[in-house]
């Protein structure tokens, strides 16, 4: 770890909250590396990930795991259940028409995660709503500072759904690790996520940033 953070200086570590239950060792293994990580100033990004399964009979453990590692983080992602269920933090009002009557709800979810954990820059979850098993609205919300930025819920198409909110994970962080302007990150995760979901692998392989964001576009126009 200390060559990995110290000397070759990585920007941005990623922990799963599924490999932060999956075991003790595993638990232990993943605050280990956010501790390494804050020492380096090196930003983490954790992906809360609850599992009922996981966590069952190792509620206090977990629990206190959990919130040290969301204690140091940077970058927080999870839905309304894995802020409830792994904090206890309040979720948003049952009811409301839709996603897009949700959004509000989210918003405010979000904003009592960050009250708990302050030191956090960077809150973000994905929106889905099932219409069928292959057609979702797929949305995303994320607070960058003080600063919304909402995608709003858009019909896609999808193949296999396993994988897409570690699709949105990945493009946000390659937006950050780029450079760009905060409202882009969103919309690259969106189209990464969306991605992933039209592959029976969970995961995307994109050409190259142009095809991504031909995905957000919606363009279907193939250039040679």
């Amino acid at each position: 770890m200390e060559r990995i953070f110290g000397t070759e200086g990585v920007q941005i570590v990623h922990l799963s909250g599924l490999i932060g239950a999956l075991s003790p060792e595993t638990s232990q293994f993943c605050l280990e590396i956010a501790r390494a990580a804050k020492k380096h100033g090196t930003k983490i990004s954790f992906d809360l990930n609850y599992r009922a399964s996981f966590w069952k009979g190792r509620e206090k453990e977990l629990h206190a795991n959990f919130n040290e590692i969301a204690s140091v983080s940077d970058i927080l992602i999870g839905n309304e259940e894995d802020f409830q269920l792994c904090f206890g933090i309040e979720g948003p009002p049952a009811g409301g028409e839709g996603l897009h009557g949700k959004i509000d709800g989210f918003k405010g979810l979000i904003n009592r995660v960050k009250e708990t954990f302050p030191n956090a820059s960077v809150f973000a979850t994905t929106l889905r709503e099932v219409i069928s098993v292959n057609e979702h609205l797929w949305g995303a919300i994320m607070l960058e500072g003080n600063n919304w930025h909402v995608v709003e819920p858009r019909q896609i198409h999808v193949l296999d759904r396993i994988g897409g909110g570690d699709g949105y994970v990945g493009g946000m962080l390659y937006g950050i690790l780029k450079g760009w302007a905060p409202e882009k990150w969103p919309q690259f995760g969106w189209a990464t996520g969306a991605l992933a979901t039209t592959f029976l692998t969970d995961y995307g392989q994109p050409a190259d940033e142009e095809m991504v964001w031909s995905i957000w576009k919606g363009n279907a126009r193939v250039k040679r």
